[in-house]
């Protein structure tokens, strides 16, 4: 007598645990992702209502010809200008910041040309020279090293009107060109008026003198286009 064997049934009814504690995983996950997503994208919406301006004033977004006079112009999208606005903006902004040094010796809020001291934000800088110190020591801005090294860097203040009537020092976005070979010719020139050093202005006519500006102001001299001074 034969017994025929039963095969195993298996049931597909309900999964297995893992594969249940899996797709849990996935749908809380899933819930996870969806509530960043909402969460970044309210973030988003409301930086885009503080900076990014109305929508309203920026719906020509098509450039199109504009004709005027018998005349046909280019009229750029306001999307267009205001990309072009805020990049120049950008690379403005880049230009005109500079960097502290914070190894630089710290000097007084005076000016490195008249020697006056600056009132409230009168003063521009700091700017920044390497300063050999056996050459000229400003000593009326810091206290002069006693380390030996061949040279130090130093913060200096300018009044604006000192530093535009200086030569051959222009100012190259936030930089002032030339300005450390300049300084030590200015410092080894006295003021024809205050006997101080720093006179950058030379006196017309009158070879090796020189003059500060504010001194130079204050005796009534006059200032051609070319920086040079005569009596009034």
């Amino acid at each position: 007598m034969e017994i025929e064997e039963e095969e195993p049934t298996t049931s597909t009814s309900t999964p297995p645990k893992a594969s249940m504690k899996k797709r849990r995983r996935q749908r809380k996950r899933k819930n996870q992702d969806d509530e960043e997503y909402q969460e970044n994208k309210s973030v988003a919406n409301q930086i885009n209502q503080k900076f990014g301006g109305s929508k309203e004033k920026h719906k020509d977004e098509t450039p199109m010809f504009e004709v005027r006079n018998g005349k046909a112009t280019i009229k750029n999208s306001g999307n267009h200008r205001l990309t072009v606005s805020r990049t120049l903006d950008t690379h403005m902004n880049k230009m005109f910041q500079w960097e502290e040094e914070p190894e630089a010796i710290e000097s007084s809020y005076n000016c490195a040309l008249c020697h006056e001291q600056g009132l409230k934000r009168e003063l521009f800088g700091p700017y920044y020279i390497s300063l050999n110190p056996a050459k000229h020591w400003p000593n009326f801005l810091a206290k002069k090293p006693t380390t030996k090294k061949p040279s130090y860097k130093i913060e200096l203040w300018f009044h604006g009107t000192c530093i535009l009537w200086a030569p051959n020092v222009n100012l190259h976005g936030s930089q002032l060109t030339n300005l450390d070979h300049q300084m030590d010719i200015f410092w080894s020139q006295n003021c024809a008026i205050c006997r101080k050093t720093g006179a950058a202005i030379s006196v017309q006519n009158k070879k090796n003198m020189h003059v500060h500006y504010p001194c130079a102001k204050n005796k009534g001299y006059k200032l051609d286009e070319h920086a040079l001074v005569c009596n009034s």
